[in-house]
């Protein structure tokens, strides 16, 4: 969650010099490869059936490309404490999936509503008019990436049952790489060695410690136990961004967002843990 947190700082780092398609796309570019090495030393070659390759390019599109051409867009239009906190709505729109199957309890219906009571906070500014918020854009954009991540995680926990979570994890970090080409494409590919030594280590950090380092850690977590008692530490990751923000950003949190946040915060916990109260 440290290193997560992190992520936000490098990227709004990355940014000063790549757009955020490139960013992205260079992100994976190096991520790739390397999960494929771990992967290869790990369990050797592992194939895919075709008729799943639908289905990991869906994983792919959600959990690589849009949701961080998405986020790294955001993060151009509102703050790095914003965006640690909104993305964790991703547990409500699973929630709702949950909902729509039956699955659902009256401490999963309060975090709901207490998680969009948050994020209204936070987007609103506490006004009505949402539209005069300077990081309405960004924030909506994060909020959207809590969906893409949601659809990552709910057709990811599907595919689970026929591999592997680090094959699963390196397929869909390499077709979303390929997927990226057109987004980094769209305002020229940039030239990753006439940046400055600031980008490279941005670039460093968001693929080899983020994207592969960290994705092992969580996976390996998983296989060590529950899903909930694992996700509720990603609530630690708006407290670290909110830190590193302050001393490497100097972003300040208006009123409005620290509310927000912890309201938001507190339902996605409640969203979460009920599931272990059913």
């Amino acid at each position: 969650m440290f290193i997560w947190a992190g992520s936000f700082i490098f990227i709004k780092v990355g940014l000063r010099e790549l757009d955020p398609y490139n960013l992205a796309f260079y992100r994976f570019l190096i991520a790739s490869p390397l999960i494929f090495v771990w992967l290869f030393l790990k369990r050797g070659f592992t194939a895919v059936r075709l008729n799943d390759l639908l289905y990991i390019s869906i994983l792919a599109l959600s959990g690589v490309s849009l949701l961080y051409a998405f986020q790294f867009l955001a993060l151009e239009y509102t703050t790095a404490t914003n965006a640690a906190i909104l993305i964790n709505t991703s547990a409500v729109f699973v929630a709702i999936w949950g909902f729509l199957r039956g699955e659902a309890n009256a401490r999963k219906i309060l975090g709901v509503f207490l998680s969009f009571a948050g994020v209204i906070l936070i987007v609103s500014k506490g006004t009505l008019d949402f539209f005069s918020s300077k990081t309405f854009f960004g924030d909506v954009l994060m909020i959207i990436d809590g969906f893409l991540w949601a659809v990552y995680t709910v057709l990811g926990a599907k595919m689970l049952l026929k591999y592997d979570h680090e094959t699963l994890t390196a397929y869909a970090f390499a077709l979303g790489t390929v997927f990226l080409i057109p987004f980094a494409l769209w305002n020229g590919l940039a030239n990753p060695l006439a940046v400055s030594v600031e980008t490279i280590a941005a670039l460093l950090y968001l693929s080899v410690l983020c994207s592969v380092f960290a994705y092992i850690v969580w996976y390996y977590a998983l296989s060590n136990s529950d899903s909930t008692s694992v996700a509720v530490y990603v609530y630690l990751v708006p407290l670290f961004t909110a830190i590193f923000a302050y001393y490497a950003l100097s972003e300040v949190p208006d009123i409005f967002t620290a509310v927000g946040g912890a309201i938001t915060i507190l339902g996605v916990y409640l969203t979460v843990s009920a599931n272990s109260q059913m």
